[in-house]
């Protein structure tokens, strides 16, 4: 794996609290000595964070591709119908582990809350152009919206427009071109002819069914659920299941969906172990079915509850940017593993 090269080594002394005014290090360094932070309490981590001047990452060394990638560019569509699961967190780090272990990744935001570029940093202006753009202008080349957030890494952004979007490509559903505009739109970036195509495609997708998410189904060779492990989303991901062989019937032949993330996950409750237990029966029980998940698993690591994931977010860093030695940076690290050893059929 290559080693994250856009970030600083821990200084040897942590940056002191400066009260009004302070970054959000000096926040994170402000507790005492003798008071554990709450990494500490759920993790028993005492690693040092690094210090973060507040400048944005810069590259000390150039994006290098693991000799072994996909020979097709893998298509993954986070998706759940539930807001507030981690599925924004999911894709923004995902992505990110990805870029370190040598692999090319386009990110897509298809959230109308763009809270994926935010995550990157990335707000759209009057002077760019966004994914509303490149699905509501005909003329528009995908390239021309990608924008690069390191290298290995790229994003296609989304602004609050894009809740328009269904209205605009309304008359081009009975056709069937509306429901495969962004398929069609990035058929040269995935092409083979293309030397930088990525090799992952990681899609936020929004927190419903509508014209975005059955665009997204219809681009991706597999689809990933990001859930909690609660009672209540058990009883949402049937309903996404059933969402996922309906795509798959009508516009998609060869969608699979490749598992389970569970994310803030509490391994100390026996809820969670109840839930995880059914999720495992339930997938087990599919395996001689012929259905999408047949081969669905449930990913290692579990995400565990860890407030830097929750933070980084508000600087538009990565996990690994904001606080790369945190349980968090350590999960999603070891999550791209088991995704990139995992063999998808359709």
């Amino acid at each position: 794996m290559n080693e994250w090269p856009y970030y600083s080594p821990p200084q040897d002394t942590p940056a002191e609290h400066s009260g009004e005014g302070a970054s959000h290090d000096d926040h994170a360094s402000s507790h005492h000595e003798d008071s554990p932070t709450e990494d500490q309490v759920i993790d028993d981590v005492t690693d040092e964070m690094p210090e973060d001047t507040g400048n944005d990452p810069v590259p000390v060394a150039p994006f290098i591709p693991a000799p072994n990638r996909p020979r097709q560019t893998r298509i993954i569509a986070m998706m759940n119908q539930k807001g507030g699961v981690g599925k924004t967190t999911t894709a923004a780090n995902l992505a990110a582990a990805l870029v370190m272990e040598g692999m090319r990744v386009l990110t897509i935001d298809m959230d109308p809350q763009a809270h994926l570029s935010l995550s990157f940093g990335v707000e759209i202006d009057e002077e760019s152009y966004s994914l509303y753009d490149l699905l509501s202008d005909d003329e528009l080349d995908a390239n021309d919206v990608i924008c690069e957030i390191y290298p290995g890494l790229t994003l296609l952004p989304s602004e609050v427009n894009l809740a328009g979007i269904e209205g605009e490509l309304a008359p081009k559903v009975i056709t069937g071109q509306a429901q495969r505009v962004l398929k069609d739109k990035l058929a040269a970036v995935l092409s083979d002819e293309n030397p930088e195509k990525p090799d992952f495609v990681i899609i936020d997708c929004p927190p419903s069914l509508g014209l975005l998410t059955i665009n997204a189904l219809t681009l991706a060779n597999e689809v990933i659920v990001p859930m909690q492990a609660h009672f209540l989303a058990l009883q949402g991901l049937s309903k996404l299941l059933e969402t996922v062989q309906l795509i798959r019937n009508g516009f998609n032949a060869n969608l699979t969906v490749s598992g389970i993330i569970l994310c803030m996950h509490d391994a100390q409750t026996i809820l969670a172990g109840e839930v995880v237990g059914d999720l495992q029966a339930f997938l087990e029980g599919s395996r001689e079915a012929k259905v999408p998940w047949q081969n669905a698993v449930i990913y290692q690591p579990y995400i565990r509850r860890n407030i830097k994931l929750a933070e980084s977010p508000s600087f538009g860093k990565t996990i690994f940017e904001y606080a790369p030695t945190c349980p968090g940076a350590r999960d999603y690290e070891t999550l791209a593993q088991s995704v990139l050893a995992q063999s998808v059929t359709s």
